[in-house]
Parts: C-alpha cells; sequence; structure tokens
C-alpha cells in the first residue's frame, strides 16, 4: 500500500504542472510578452529586387509631395544607420523613387528606382507609403513602422526602430 501512495504522489507531481500550463494556455489566461516596436507583418513579402543584399535595410517609399511624416521618416534613414555605431556597415538606408530620383536623401541614404509590379508591392502593404520598413539580410520584409503626426510620437518611433533593429542585428547570424 505504501508504494502504491508513493506512485500516485509521484504522478500527480509530474502530471498537475503539465495539466495546469495546458489550461493556462488554453484559456488565454498568459498574455505572451511582445518586446519589437514596430508592427510585425504577417504576410510574406519577398523583396529580392532591392539593392545591397545580405545587409539589413531600412526603406522607404518617397511620395509625391513631401510631408511633415516624409521629412520625419527621410531623417530617421540618415539617422538610424549611423546611431547603431559600430556595426553601421550592416545596415543600410533606401529610398524608393518611382520618378526620376529626387535628390532628397543625401549621401547616406540610396535613391532606387522602382516599376510598377514594385510600386503596387508597397502600395499593397500595411500603411502603404507611410511607414518605414525593416528588410532583413534575406529579403523578407519584417517591420513596418507608421509614421506618426506629432513630433514627440515621432522621436519615441525612431527610438524604438534604433532599438528593433540593435536587437535583431545582435541575434542574428546573417547580415
Amino acid at each position: 500500500m505504501n508504494g502504491k501512495k508513493a506512485l500516485i504522489m509521484v504522478v500527480i507531481a509530474f502530471a498537475v504542472p503539465v495539466v495546469a500550463a495546458k489550461l493556462v494556455l488554453e484559456m488565454g489566461w498568459f498574455n505572451k510578452g511582445v518586446t519589437n516596436k514596430g508592427e510585425l507583418l504577417t504576410q510574406e513579402v519577398r523583396t529580392d529586387w532591392l539593392e545591397h543584399n545580405g545587409q539589413w535595410r531600412l526603406v522607404y517609399s518617397l511620395p509625391q509631395t513631401c510631408s511633415e511624416q516624409c521629412e520625419s521618416a527621410l531623417f530617421q534613414l540618415k539617422q538610424i544607420p549611423v546611431a547603431v555605431g559600430p556595426e553601421r556597415d550592416r545596415v543600410t538606408s533606401i529610398l524608393l523613387v518611382s520618378d526620376a530620383p529626387a535628390a532628397k536623401g543625401g549621401d547616406s541614404i540610396i535613391e532606387q528606382r522602382i516599376d510598377t509590379q514594385q510600386h503596387q508591392t508597397m502600395a499593397a502593404l500595411p500603411h502603404a507609403g507611410e511607414a518605414i520598413y525593416l528588410v532583413d539580410p534575406l529579403n523578407n520584409l519584417i517591420l513596418a513602422y507608421p509614421i506618426p503626426e506629432g513630433k514627440p510620437e515621432q522621436i519615441t518611433q525612431s527610438k524604438g526602430l534604433l532599438s528593433d533593429l540593435r536587437k535583431l542585428m545582435k541575434l542574428s547570424k546573417v547580415g
């Protein structure tokens, strides 16, 4: 009888935590933590047509008229690679232009002309044209950073983009 009680106690000691964990997960009582500041894109978007394969890329599609949000995005495209620090050679900023080169980017931003199919791909994304997108070294578009309207929100968003980029570069074995 003593052996049966010990066996039952051992089974209970191992089974109860497993059952409790399953119950917590299935009932939605556990809130999963999210550490990224950008919006994770759930659909798979390949960007094999982008230049600088093998690097992390910040991509922004230049609108016809550049508003305050556009100016903020251009500023971020210039500053984020510099703010990364010693690993800045792993990051590049790309400004997508559909017309003649706009020469708004400056020396640190690469302007790339896109055709109508590539323009449609960018327009189909969430926040089409109103976001900076992060592309990994394997040409997967992974995060979107919609550009807010107010200056304090733009600064916060820029810090979040930099934080995410540093974390991804630290954890990544490619690029």
